[in-house]
């Protein structure tokens, strides 16, 4: 990951370093938008559950202690705007970081990828697709070296739109874990 932390391809480094976990291996991969703002890039990881995305998901991986989990965002540094402000990347910033996100794929080697809200399944899905296509609904999902996909709801959407179904959005996306995963849950029985 070294390589990742010295990237300097679109310039966002400059507000802030890329934000990267420190798991070398995972079979659950989430894959948000961008970094946040943080003090330090040592203390802290993409999608931490100080945060309330970071939380849902926390709360998606309790009870799922076999199946080891990686942090991660289409975007690793903080995408500002001239006020300071952040921002959401735009595709050129999304573009010239897809090398590191394929970096991190081939290292981490996730079984399972979860792609959180619609602007990063379409990303992806028109980059591993190499098609002009958007994703039709949330619940997507394709194949593409041997690691499924599977677009979902953003958990901030679920906490600002639909915070009434959290613990159904938790449950759904556990069950579709439990799904994709079932070897690792019989393992540890």
């Amino acid at each position: 990951m070294k390589n990742i932390s010295e990237c300097e391809k679109c310039g966002l480094c400059n507000n802030q370093k890329p934000l990267l976990d420190n798991c070398n291996r995972a079979d659950v991969m989430w894959v948000g938008l961008s970094a946040k703002k943080v003090e330090s890039l040592f203390d802290e990881i993409p999608l931490a559950n100080n945060t309330n995305t970071g939380k849902i998901i926390a709360d998606i991986e309790e009870g799922l202690d076999d199946i080891l989990f990686y942090k991660t965002n289409i975007v690793k540094c903080l995408p500002l705007d001239e006020k300071g402000k952040i921002r959401y990347p735009n595709v050129d910033e999304m573009s010239a970081c897809q090398d590191n996100f394929n970096k991190e794929l081939e290292q981490v080697k996730p079984s399972v990828v979860f792609l959180l809200g619609k602007k990063v399944s379409d990303f992806l899905f028109k980059l591993h697709k190499k098609q002009d296509k958007t994703i039709k609904t949330v619940d997507d999902s394709w194949f593409y070296n041997n690691i499924t996909f599977i677009s979902i709801h953003h958990p901030s959407y679920i906490y600002v739109y639909k915070r009434k179904f959290i613990a159904e959005y938790v449950k759904s996306v556990q069950s579709i874990i439990e799904r994709e995963l079932p070897y690792i849950l019989r393992e540890a029985s």
